[in-house]
C-alpha cells in the first residue's frame, strides 16, 4: 500500500487546481492576455520573460486596463514563479484563461 505521504505529494496538486481553490471568474480582456503570456513564461521557465509580464502587469494596472482584484492574482502567479514554483503558478495562469471560456 502506497504510504500517505505519496497519495499527498500525488493528489494535493491537482485538488488544488480543481477543487476552485480560486476562482477568479470572468476578467478584462487585458487580464486575458497578460495570463497568457504569464502562462508562456512559465512554461518556459523563462525568468527574463517574467520579469517582462511583471513589468506589464504594472504598467496595465497604472493605465486602467486591470482591475486592482487581477493585478493581485497576476502578481500571485508571478510571485509563485519567481519563488521556483513554475508548475503551480503555469496551472494558476491556465485557470484564469479556462474560466473564460464557456
Amino acid at each position: 500500500m502506497k504510504s500517505p505521504h505519496f497519495l499527498a505529494f500525488f493528489f494535493l496538486p491537482a485538488l488544488l487546481v480543481t477543487s476552485g481553490c480560486q476562482q477568479y471568474g470572468e476578467v478584462s480582456p487585458r487580464t486575458y492576455e497578460i495570463s497568457k503570456a504569464l502562462y508562456a513564461a512559465c512554461n518556459r521557465k523563462s525568468e527574463e520573460h517574467l520579469q517582462q509580464v511583471s513589468e506589464l502587469i504594472n504598467e496595465s494596472a497604472d493605465e486602467g486596463e486591470i482591475k486592482a482584484d487581477e493585478k493581485q492574482w497576476l502578481q500571485d502567479i508571478v510571485s509563485k514563479a519567481e519563488a521556483g514554483n513554475w508548475q503551480e503558478a503555469m496551472l494558476h495562469a491556465r485557470k484564469i484563461m479556462e474560466e473564460q471560456q464557456d
